[in-house]
């Protein structure tokens, strides 16, 4: 029950921040044709003219379509695939009694998928780390290379693996129903974060347009 009551709690207040964003958005659009109209030598442009308009209809979708989406879809699919696995259990389990008493399987689930994730991360390192490696920039750094952009769906892609190795050398997966079905098992997670990230994109984007864009 009291699980229950910390899952309610934050589901509220993420619709109350999704709604409190969604009314700024509607006070945002007044205003810009307030301030355009009062102020018609400014560069605050209305959401309500005809630039502000073929703005709104024809920018949403690129507005919203960003990295950040991607990266909630995508934790949402590892956290699953984490949770269907029984990987966060037998993790915990191992670090509260201790790594022997776990049953055999689990432990040898567990040291297959730890050396799947060892593996994966020595393929990064050598794509990373030598002189002129494939996924650092032009100038041959970390930053504004094509590590720096992907390191948020790699660790999602790295824990996804290794809780797909663990879950079916386990037994806690069963064949590709099972994976499927753990991928997409944190949908009531994600989507209140989904709501929260649409109405913030859309008013973080229609700021930007209503007084940065000239």
């Amino acid at each position: 029950m009291k699980h229950r009551t910390r899952t309610l709690h934050w589901r509220q207040l993420v619709y109350r921040l999704s709604i409190g964003l969604a009314l700024a958005q509607v006070v945002l659009i007044f205003l810009s044709w307030l301030l355009s109209a009062a102020m018609p030598q400014s560069s605050i442009i209305s959401l309500l003219s005809a630039r502000g308009i073929r703005w709104f209809f024809g920018y949403f979708v690129e507005s919203e379509a960003s990295a950040p989406l991607l990266w909630l879809i995508l934790g949402a699919f590892a956290l699953g695939e984490m949770k269907g696995s029984n990987l966060l259990t037998a993790l915990s389990q191992g670090v509260k009694s201790g790594f022997p008493s776990l049953p055999r399987r689990v432990k040898l689930a567990l040291i297959t998928a730890g050396s799947f994730g060892a593996l994966q991360i020595v393929c990064l390192l050598l794509l990373t780390v030598p002189p002129q490696a494939v996924l650092l920039s032009v100038t041959g750094t970390l930053s504004d290379s094509s590590f720096s952009a992907s390191i948020v769906p790699s660790v999602c892609f790295m824990l996804t693996t290794m809780s797909i190795v663990f879950g079916l050398i386990s037994g806690t997966l069963h064949g590709i129903d099972g994976v499927c079905r753990a991928l997409c098992s944190q949908h009531a997670l994600l989507m209140p974060f989904l709501l929260f990230y649409v109405m913030a994109s859309m008013f973080v984007s229609s700021m930007y347009f209503v007084f940065f864009s000239y």
